[in-house]
């Protein structure tokens, strides 16, 4: 999985692409666009480069073959099935998140559908955003950033995704 494989939004391709390169990796993002637009495949691609011992998702080193075989200790996917993601889901992260990296320089979570995090689970997220190990990136998958807390936004590089054009569609 890499950049190659995804259509459109090439201005955030090349952006996401740079943020690694420089190595100015933040710890927290909004990945905020309209659903089925590929925001979540943008985020496994910069995690994977976030990863990567060569920071380029170069398909040889160990953190990119064990992250295409879905089996990357320092990385996690939150992707809850329920209408809400509930605090108990952001508690057993935040357990994982305290624990140094294995592979890797970094970690990296992703929680999908960020905006169905209930109140109580945004604000059990928030101490975390506010003072994250330095090893840790988050990135929060939102549809709805309305549904954000104002904090949580605050502490947050927002990457906007745009609609994809008729021939991207097609």
């Amino acid at each position: 999985m890499n950049y190659n494989d995804i259509i459109g939004n090439e201005k955030v391709k090349i952006d996401l692409q740079e943020i690694v390169k420089s190595n100015l990796i933040g710890h927290s993002y909004i990945f905020q666009g309209q659903k089925g637009i590929g925001k979540f495949l943008f985020a496994k691609s910069f995690a994977r480069e976030i990863l990567c011992e060569k920071r380029s998702g170069c398909d040889e080193c160990k953190s990119c073959i064990m992250f295409d075989s879905n089996n990357h200790p320092d990385f996690m996917i939150i992707n809850e099935d329920e209408t809400t993601i509930k605090i108990d889901t952001i508690r057993e992260l935040l357990k994982r998140i305290i624990e140094k990296p294995i592979i890797s320089k970094n970690k990296v979570y992703i929680i999908n559908a960020a905006d169905k995090m209930t109140k109580d689970a945004q604000n059990c997220l928030l101490k975390t955003l506010e003072e994250p190990p330095e090893y840790v990136t988050i990135i929060l998958i939102v549809s709805n950033e309305n549904l954000l807390l104002t904090t949580i936004k605050s502490r947050c590089t927002k990457i906007i995704f745009n609609k994809l054009n008729d021939e991207e569609i097609r």
